[in-house]
């Protein structure tokens, strides 16, 4: 028996980032499992190894991943091996992102922020401007930026959709006046960050997935 389909069972606790949504318990600890070795390694994550992490029976991680992947909240390869999660993904991403020595890429310019500043690593982002297109280039040391940057996040409020609803609109923004303009045509529907206070919300964010990475090794 491998228990219900575990997106049919609701979010398991409150309070959690977007990114971790959906499913039982299990969802969430293969989840955070996955992004805490993907850094480690930058290579694709074993359903056997992560099953073994959790202590969890391998037919209902492997129920676990399909029903997370089938929602596009993780990414995997044709062989099974999970490739994105908690928005780190070796797979493609609208945003780079290089970090302790590794290149990876983000779903949304959120994760960019705060995957280092939750492990408190230098790294590297680089996106473009949502509204111009302009590249914007981000340097952190520690996981706080090495200067002054005008650059804004848009956080979106999200919806029914992770990709669609959350981290498509999640950008970045050269200006303040960018960031105006792209909450006009986002109808208000989220909010304009400084990247202090991005920074300040992704170490939150992030704090728990962090915490596991560094099981691994994924610490600064």
């Amino acid at each position: 028996m491998t228990g219900p389909t575990p997106l049919d069972s609701g979010d398991c606790c409150e309070d959690l980032p977007v990114f971790l949504e959906g499913g039982d318990r299990l969802a969430v600890e293969l989840r955070e499992l996955a992004f805490g070795l993907l850094l480690a390694t930058g290579a694709g994550v074993e359903p056997r190894r992560l099953a073994t992490l959790a202590n969890a029976d391998e037919a209902h991680v492997s129920a676990t991943l399909d029903a997370l992947a089938g929602a596009g909240r993780i990414d995997r390869d044709a062989d099974g091996r999970v490739l994105g999660s908690a928005g780190l993904t070796i797979a493609d991403g609208p945003h780079g992102l290089e970090i302790q020595g590794r290149t990876f890429r983000t779903w949304c310019a959120f994760d960019a922020i705060g995957i280092p500043a939750a492990l408190g690593s230098d790294a590297r982002i680089s996106t473009a401007c949502g509204v111009c297109g302009q590249p914007i280039r981000i340097e952190l040391d520690g996981g706080r930026p090495t200067a002054d940057s005008p650059a804004r996040l848009w956080l979106s409020d999200g919806g029914a959709d992770m990709r669609a609803d959350f981290c498509t609109p999640t950008v970045l923004l050269c200006s303040g006046e960018h960031a105006l303009d792209w909450s006009e045509r986002r109808a208000g529907h989220g909010r304009a960050l400084s990247l202090a206070e991005a920074i300040d919300e992704g170490a939150r964010s992030w704090a728990s997935p962090a915490s596991t990475a560094a099981r691994f090794g994924s610490s600064r």
